[in-house]
């Protein structure tokens, strides 16, 4: 599950010369301004803005920015022009930004990984691969003769998100082998239909 939704916190609060339209007192009015932001688990997604509060410490009343009389939401806006946003608000996104980041140079690193071995591939290695954009299968190398390479495919396949490639390394493969020739190969993985090659 889940949990999301937006939160808020004060970044300042000064006591203001208006009087409290409730009371009329001056020098009783503290105006709030608050950050409010978006959140994910509690961390930090992006700030949505800020909002105020005032209330009179003589009255106790509490006036949400919408009910602020114009004297009061003009005061407010002056505090407001000099409260900076926090960067902690953006906590969120530098965290996808860094996972993002983070998956992008495992994927290269992957695919350099399978360039480099594709010619030189070996009995035993387990090759992934790609067969439409949610279809995926395995073929292990059964032997290697000159430029052609003998597999064994795998007699399953999967679907995107319901199990994991690497699941069926351990089930059957079939006994009649596919020769393939390295160049098959590196047209392959020139088109991204390689995705991994597992060497135990």
């Amino acid at each position: 599950m889940i949990i999301y939704g937006t939160t808020a916190k004060a970044l300042t609060t000064e006591q203001v010369v208006d009087a409290c339209p409730n009371c009329n007192s001056r020098n009783t009015v503290h105006i709030s301004v608050l950050q409010q932001w978006a959140h994910i688990f509690w961390i930090p997604l992006f700030p949505i803005g800020k909002t105020g509060v005032s209330q009179c410490t003589h009255c106790k009343q509490v006036l949400k920015l919408k009910e602020m009389p114009a004297g009061l939401r003009l005061s407010y806006d002056n505090i407001k022009a000099q409260t900076k946003t926090p960067v902690w608000t953006f906590a969120g996104l530098l965290l996808i930004a860094v996972v993002a980041v983070a998956i992008t140079v495992n994927q290269q690193q992957k695919s350099q990984k399978v360039t480099q071995m594709i010619p030189s591939l070996k009995k035993g290695d387990i090759i992934h691969i790609r067969l439409s954009d949610t279809a995926f299968t395995v073929a292990k190398v059964n032997r290697v003769k000159g430029d052609s390479v003998f597999l064994l495919d795998s007699k399953y396949q999967i679907n995107h998100g319901y199990m994991d490639i690497s699941d069926l390394e351990s089930k059957e493969f079939e006994t009649q082998e596919e020769a393939v020739s390295v160049a098959d190969l590196k047209a392959m993985d020139k088109k991204e239909e390689i995705i991994d090659i597992k060497r135990e």
